[in-house]
């Protein structure tokens, strides 16, 4: 592979693998992490998510999406979706993603900032209704705040296909807060009235595609935890890629489809990815919205 940018191998890097969906579609897994998603159209191609900044990942999109222009766009604000943002000149996300899109979950070595072409990046706004014009592929922006404040998903109508980010997971979602549960709820439902635009779902985590089906054991299971009879079930008796973040979760399962939450009145302990919920939390607070 020719590389156009100079990125020097770290100790902790995880290897990037790629493969097609669709002839122009890709799949690009880093690691046991996450999934990626590179949209290709006539005239553009879309990147969706970036990883922690770890590995070859701008020379792996700069090979696949050929002489294409590249867009670049977050799903939400979490290290693990932008932390690779500063490989790219500039990165769409929700304005509400700005404050929080650069916040890693720990110290950032010196040499992994020495990687980064663009460490002031452009943050450019974009929100509910936004659609990308990729040249005979158009990708619609909905807000979908439920995990997370800054959350987009993505019905991408040329594929058909539905990305919603972390909003849920191939068989659970992860929320922070007894409250994000009914937020969930109601952005299920909606996802659930445009279910005709899309055939299935792309999480980031846990694999994909999955059947949009999900959805309605999802739309049950949120339904009867806001309704106080949740169906809940042992978060421990699950492999640790399943449990929610902190302990003390309740988690309840419909189906094939679980949700993880935190009891009304939980206090979330002390650290650092603890840290970017409370400041998650609090400014939500402050603008009357859920998380």
């Amino acid at each position: 592979m020719e590389r156009k940018y100079k990125i020097v191998p770290l100790p902790n890097d995880e290897p990037y693998r790629w493969w097609r969906l669709f002839d122009d579609t890709y799949v690009i897994h880093y690691g046991e992490a996450l999934d990626l998603f590179l949209l290709l159209g006539s005239e553009k191609a879309l990147l969706i998510d970036t990883a922690y900044g770890r590995g070859d990942l701008p020379n792996i999109v700069d090979m696949l999406k050929g002489d294409r222009e590249l867009l670049v766009v977050n799903t939400h604000e979490h290290f693990d979706h932008t932390g690779g943002n500063r490989f790219f000149p500039k990165v769409y996300m929700s304005p509400l993603a700005f404050v929080n899109a650069d916040h890693a979950f720990g110290p950032l070595p010196q040499e992994w900032l020495d990687n980064m072409p663009y460490p002031d990046y452009e943050k450019i706004p974009v929100d509910d209704g936004y659609v990308f014009h990729l040249g005979g592929r158009d990708v619609e922006v909905l807000a979908t705040p439920a995990h997370c404040k800054s959350s987009l998903s993505f019905i991408d109508h040329g594929r058909r296909l539905l990305f919603p980010g972390d909003e849920l997971d191939a068989g659970q979602a992860n929320l922070n807060v007894f409250e994000s549960v009914g937020a969930f709820l109601k952005n299920c439902k909606r996802l659930k009235e445009r279910e005709a635009e899309y055939d299935f779902i792309m999480p980031n985590h846990n694999g994909c595609p999955v059947a949009k089906s999900y959805l309605d054991d999802f739309i049950t299971c949120a339904q009867h935890i806001v309704d106080g009879k949740p169906d809940l079930v042992d978060p421990d008796d699950v492999q640790d890629f399943c449990k929610g973040f902190f302990k003390g979760h309740l988690r309840a399962q419909v189906g094939d489809s679980c949700i993880n939450y935190l009891p009304e009145g939980f206090e979330i302990p002390r650290g650092p990815i603890a840290e970017i919920f409370k400041k998650e939390i609090a400014e939500a607070d402050e603008e009357g919205r859920s998380v």
